[in-house]
């Protein structure tokens, strides 16, 4: 199609389009109700899939009890805080940022409608097929494919083998957004190619309605938001090329403006947490190498699954995983043969610019933006400049195959019914018959027959946790809480032993109202707590968790290298009875608990929370009673428990500990007196000696000055009005010893703190 051909018709197409819409309605429901009933069959077989199961998840293990959980979280409420996990000190969300508002939104009306998360999770990915059939349907309707065609595509693009190898990542099933993203770079691209009457801006209802789709769509997960900014601005780019205007790069601009600002609205939650509590550095930590491991390869997107339906095709796909380096998730990509013949021929075209009958702009669109996406998705290709020069954090652009996916199936029908307008005008007559042969292939091709021994394991592990739960929450009063061994910390923590990370969410996912001692974010003070309770003898764990009102104790025999049969020997004899309870499947076991006391702790800050339990333990480890007259004895090697915090301070040593940096900084959880004495033991490190240190209280600044040995300084402290809780120090000359004597150590030394006083 030549230049002016593609203008005049660029003119033409949105109205036709509409026309024709009304209809394809019948096609759209005929094709969303095949796409969600034939996803059924496929995961639970005939009969059974010709009435969705609602009672079991389709994947209870790994990631997927992830996406339970979260799915239980927002049908008791929303997912940021809920108090059943993490008890009592409960379970905020908001260190884990991401962009998937509607989501979750979705998946609360699906499991409101359907009595639950278990519903909830298993519509959600159901109806992730007629929505991505519908999304790609149109899509593809509006790059002017005919109805049998589209038709085709958009049910080959549903069936992906990416929709069921990640079923236990449930959000990025619903990939409807990549046709939807190539719908607007089709606007964008042919920018500046309309009719004047329609180069006017729309009304002010119609901005703001697709603004707020725009920002709608931005809310189903910040990787698909990336990637279809990628997309837009690829159009963009290419109209510029081609009109030498910027009016296509500035619709692309504020296209991507909007979706990042939808981005931003899905965080801010997450940001102003950060603000308030301070950025967590345990959690979503990213390193730039980790694009490269996650980052996908061509031949992934070529070869058949690794289990697919032909023997023979998958010893094809086996072979090369299991010969090959970097095989992870990435191994999902996989774009099925139709769509791998599309890649291919998209490059193709790329490389030799067809002229003639292929000489067509929507061609060329979706030929470069295959091969720009591949380019950032390849090991070793932009996605990993990306996550040098902007953020590591997004580094799963393996994920980006849906997107070139749909791109291939989509130029693959369009440069099929061109070749068959010029050379076979007859055979287009009867696009349906083409168009179900295709179909027919690709599925044979794309999907497999559903796994009945493998939904029998997975329903069994899920009716034992669900079993065993619920006995529990019989045997104990309601609301109990209940104390979970071993610790493992959430999210993202390796296997212990045999312990997955997100199998202890067991209980809370199968109570109603049971507190959990599990799931407390990561590095926050209520997972600090249990990481340091879990390293005290059982004895001592037993009495926090009962001053806590704890009733029952739960251990999962999966995380002990001898099945916990040493614990739940001792456990056995110190609470004098037998497990009150034990799962099917052997590998939890309940003891109750009596003589626990029952302190009114909701709401209640980590602090008292911890003074209740008479145990303290945080960011700084287990912490031993003191007094501000006693001090700190920087010898013990631990902190007194009236230190909240303390930063800029090297490890302990037998002697003490040194400064570490520029400043040091005592945070204390109560107020100091407005008059005091500062008792200082203490020396200067190298150049610092003989110098002035600077010491901030409050508003009052002082200074004093240390030699290279130990010894004691005092200040008479006034603060007069003002109030204080920190005090720090400012070292004149940090320096490290390999800069004074040639060591390895690098730390920046100033000041070695032996003792500190506060006497009134």
């Amino acid at each position: 199609m030549s230049s002016a051909q593609f203008a005049n018709r660029s003119k033409t197409s949105a109205p036709a389009f509409n026309n024709r819409l009304p209809r394809d309605w019948g096609l759209i429901l005929a094709g969303a109700v095949f796409s969600f009933f034939f996803a059924s069959i496929l995961m639970s077989g005939l009969p059974a899939g010709l009435v969705p199961d609602l009672s079991t998840p389709y994947h209870y293990a790994s990631d997927g009890l992830f996406h339970a959980w979260m799915a239980q979280r927002v049908d008791e409420g929303w997912l940021f805080n809920n108090a059943r996990s993490g008890y009592p000190f409960g379970s905020s969300f908001l260190d884990y940022p991401g962009s998937d508002g509607a989501s979750h939104l979705a998946i609360k009306c699906l499991a409101m409608l359907g009595g639950g998360w278990v519903a909830g999770t298993n519509l959600f990915f159901l109806l992730g097929f007629p929505v991505c059939f519908i999304a790609a349907f149109a899509t593809g309707r509006a790059f002017g494919l005919n109805r049998s065609f589209a038709l085709a595509a958009g049910l080959l693009y549903s069936f992906l083998p990416f929709h069921f190898l990640r079923v236990h990542h449930l959000f990025y099933t619903w990939y409807f957004v990549a046709p939807v993203f190539f719908g607007l770079a089709l606007g964008v691209y042919r920018t500046g190619l309309n009719a004047p009457s329609e180069g006017q801006g729309p009304k002010l209802g119609k901005l703001a309605a697709r603004v707020l789709g725009l920002v709608a769509l931005a809310s189903f997960g910040v990787y698909y938001a990336l990637f279809g900014v990628i997309v837009m601005a690829v159009a963009g780019v290419l109209n510029w090329a081609r009109t030498q205007q910027l009016r296509g790069v500035g619709k692309a601009i504020a296209l991507c403006a909007v979706v990042a600002l939808g981005v931003l609205a899905n965080v801010a939650p997450n940001l102003v947490n950060n603000l308030s509590e301070g950025r967590n550095p345990e959690v979503a930590k990213r390193s730039v190498v980790e694009s490269e491991y996650y980052g996908l390869k061509m031949m992934q997107l070529l070869l058949p699954r690794p289990e697919h339906r032909s023997s023979t095709l998958a010893e094809v796909g086996q072979a090369y995983n299991s010969a090959t380096p970097l095989i992870n998730e990435n191994s999902t990509s996989s774009l099925g043969l139709i769509g791998a013949a599309g890649f291919l021929l998209a490059l193709l075209y790329v490389v030799f610019s067809p002229k003639g009958v292929l000489a067509d702009e929507r061609l060329r669109l979706l030929a470069a933006t295959t091969l720009v996406l591949f380019l950032f998705a390849t090991i070793g290709g932009l996605g990993s400049l990306f996550a040098m020069l902007v953020s590591p954090s997004i580094r799963g652009w393996n994920r980006l195959s849906v997107f070139i996916a749909f791109a291939a199936i989509l130029f693959l029908f369009l440069a099929l019914e061109l070749v068959m307008r010029r050379f076979a005008p007859r055979l287009l007559r009867y696009p349906a018959a083409v168009a179900a042969a295709m179909l027919l292939f690709g599925l044979y091709d794309q999907t497999n027959p559903a796994c009945l021994s493998c939904n029998q394991l997975n329903k069994r592990a899920f009716e034992s946790d669900r079993d065993f739960v619920q006995a529990i929450e019989q045997a104990v009063p309601k609301g109990a809480a209940i104390y979970q061994l071993p610790y493992i910390g959430f999210p993202e923590t390796p296997p212990l032993h045999r312990l997955l990370n997100y199998q202890m969410m067991a209980g809370v996912l199968h109570s109603n109202e049971l507190h959990w001692s599990f799931g407390g974010m990561k590095g926050r003070p209520g997972d600090l707590f249990y990481r340091s309770l879990a390293q005290e003898p059982m004895a001592k764990q037993i009495e926090v968790v009962r001053n806590l009102g704890f009733e029952g104790i739960t251990i999962d025999r999966r995380g002990y290298a001898d099945n916990a049969e040493a614990l739940i020997s001792e456990l056995s004899s110190r609470l004098q009875s037998a497990p009150a309870l034990q799962s099917a499947d052997g590998e939890l076991v309940f003891f109750k608990l009596a003589g626990s006391k029952h302190p009114q702790l909701e709401n209640k800050p980590a602090l008292d929370i911890m003074q209740q339990a008479d145990y303290h333990a945080d960011a700084l480890g287990v912490r031993y009673p003191g007094t501000l007259d006693a001090g700190i004895d920087f010898t013990k090697g631990r902190w007194p428990d009236f230190v909240s915090g303390v930063t800029g301070v090297s490890r302990f040593e037998p002697w003490g500990l040194w400064s570490e940096g520029s400043r040091v900084k005592f945070d204390f959880n109560r107020t100091l007196p407005h008059r005091f004495t500062l008792v200082l033991d203490a020396q200067a490190y190298a150049t610092n000696a003989g110098q002035p240190i600077r010491v901030e209280i409050g508003t009052k600044t002082y200074s004093i000055v240390l030699n290279s040995g130990v010894a004691q300084v005092r200040i008479d402290v006034d603060l007069g009005r003002d109030e204080a809780s920190s005090i720090t120090f400012i070292p004149p000359h940090p320096v490290s010893p390999k800069e004074i004597s040639g060591s390895g150590d690098e730390r920046r030394l100033g000041i070695g703190f032996v003792s500190l006083r506060i006497i009134e």
